[in-house]
């Protein structure tokens, strides 16, 4: 069990390092702004990291955007306020919470962060917050991987990625031995965790995973 633990932990040094890393050429590129979109290099993660690293996972539900120029670094950032449903993990007295985006458009000026998505007023979700008070690019935990949405069908509520592809499955991955199990590489566009089943095609034919399910499922990988 101390190897086990100890093999998470120098895992879990490595992928902070690596996001705080990129994030900070990020911000200094965002330095030399120009109204265009920025190029970005994110990890692809396992979803059992995914969990494992976020502060904070809720359900919610967008209510307002607000976009202001950050004073510091005359940055443009959307401020989003969520809704606060049900929280997954972390602190659970919370209703509402506001999270900074990079990135928006302010006065006829457009900042765009490619495969940086922004929650839209009226979406509902399940969020992975890396941080609630560190300045991050994206406060979401590997961008796209830590951003689910919810939408209703029949009176059921099914998760899909943040570009709307079903999510039909998830398998933790921490119990493949790290000798034989593929290394992370960089995430390619707005995908998913490895671990995340997506029906991008529709050939797998399965009706997406209803939102009690995946919480369920992140519950266990906390445990």
């Amino acid at each position: 069990m101390f190897m086990s633990n100890l093999g998470i932990s120098k895992r879990s040094a490595t992928f902070q390092f690596s996001r705080r890393l990129i994030a900070r050429l990020t911000f200094l590129l965002g330095l030399l702004w120009l109204p265009i979109g920025y190029g970005t290099t994110i990890q692809k993660l396992d979803i059992d990291d995914v969990v494992m690293e976020a502060e904070l996972v809720f359900e919610g539900e967008v209510l307002t955007h607000e976009v202001r120029v950050d004073s510091n670094s005359n940055l443009i950032n959307t401020f989003v306020t969520f809704l606060v449903l049900d929280v997954i993990k972390g602190s659970n007295q919370i209703d509402t919470l506001e999270l900074k985006f990079a990135g928006g458009t302010l006065n006829g000026e457009t900042v765009r962060i490619n495969g940086l998505s922004i929650p839209q007023p009226g979406e509902q979700g399940i969020y992975f917050v890396e941080s609630t008070s560190n300045k991050l690019i994206n406060p979401l935990v590997g961008w796209s991987q830590g951003h689910f949405v919810i939408k209703e069908s029949e009176g059921q509520r099914m998760v899909y990625t943040n570009t709307l592809k079903p999510v039909v499955g998830i398998q933790s991955v921490s119990s493949i031995p790290l000798t034989i199990k593929r290394p992370n590489t960089i995430l390619e566009g707005n995908t998913a965790a490895t671990g995340i089943l997506v029906d991008s095609e529709g050939q797998l034919r399965r009706q997406p995973l209803q939102v009690n399910q995946l919480k369920s499922e992140i519950l266990e990988m906390i445990r």
